[in-house]
């Protein structure tokens, strides 16, 4: 069998020597075929996403499989977000109910549904289906009543009842499915429609659906559309959009918030800054780890 020549003492410098000149031609060749393809991405309107501690990372965040109605673990992740936002806390609070004083009377559940915009009151007539006879089926009368205002009239231990009802796995999938149906789907449909194709665009909008719903003076379709009106479509520049948007989102919460019990617009800025600083991080694939602050607490999602 035929063998390549073993190198003289003479030799290896030279070819010690050739390896080196080849090897850093390759880094330099690898170097700029990278940049020309970050440079690309950015021309075809692919935003680079950017872990928190500034590193480019590889994946494209407009990725279809990183979606939230694909990635169980993004849609999570939001899911914590905006549980931030409603109770202060990572874990979903199935439980909670108190009337926090913004106007919407009784808030409850992992969302936020309330007695005064008719989501709380599907919840428990859907639960009564479910389960005839709960400990909720009681206040649906009341439920109805105070549909539409800040009144809590008639629910006097409701917030414990709820507490109680939660304490059962069917409510709380209940909980999961109105959500879903209510505001994750409304809000992936409007992400489909506008262009926005990234996990983080798209929890902004769930999140927005969650607190303002879809219709109304101030609801989310008018939020987007004042958002058109000033900056016009997303165009590939997703996070400029989504700035403009969260812009517009304050305003309108600034006018929902107006005659509110509590210092609702202290909590509405912070809740839109929280989102602002993740849409500056250049994380919009919602890569882990996620850092943001709200209501002066820091939240972070670790590294699995």
């Amino acid at each position: 069998m035929d063998r390549a020549p073993r190198l003289s003492q003479h030799d290896r410098p030279a070819r010690v020597l050739l390896v080196v000149v080849i090897a850093a031609v390759l880094v330099v060749v690898g170097g700029v075929a990278l940049l020309l393809g970050h440079r690309a991405a950015r021309e075809a309107g692919a935003p680079t996403a950017t872990s928190p501690g500034g590193s480019s990372a590889s994946v494209d965040p407009r990725d279809p499989s990183l979606s939230l109605t694909v990635d169980a673990a993004r849609k999570e992740r939001a899911a914590q977000i905006t549980s931030t936002f409603e109770n202060s806390t990572l874990d979903l609070q199935y439980g909670f109910a108190e009337d926090i004083g913004d106007g919407r009377g009784i808030t409850a559940g992992r969302a936020g549904f309330t007695s005064g915009t008719g989501d709380l009151l599907l919840m428990v007539r859907r639960y009564t289906e479910l389960e005839p006879g709960n400990v909720l089926a009681k206040y649906i009368p009341a439920l109805e009543k105070v549909d539409g205002s800040d009144s809590t009239a008639g629910l006097d231990g409701f917030t414990a009842a709820w507490a109680q009802a939660a304490k059962d796995p069917a409510q709380r999938r209940l909980q999961d499915d109105v959500v879903d149906e209510l505001y994750f789907r409304p809000a992936m449909r409007m992400a489909e429609e506008l262009g926005i194709r990234t996990p983080l665009g798209q929890a902004i909008l769930w999140d927005t659906m969650i607190q303002h719903g879809s219709g109304g003076r101030n609801g989310t379709e008018a939020i987007i559309q004042d958002t058109l009106d000033e900056v016009g479509p997303v165009d590939g520049d997703e996070a400029a959009w989504l700035d403009a948007f969260l812009d517009a989102r304050l305003h309108h919460l600034d006018r929902a918030y107006r005659d509110a019990e509590n210092d609702a617009d202290a909590s509405s800025q912070s809740r839109i800054d929280a989102l602002r600083s993740l849409v500056d991080s250049g994380n919009l694939a919602m890569n882990l780890p996620m850092e943001w602050e709200v209501y002066g607490t820091t939240f972070r999602l670790p590294e699995d």
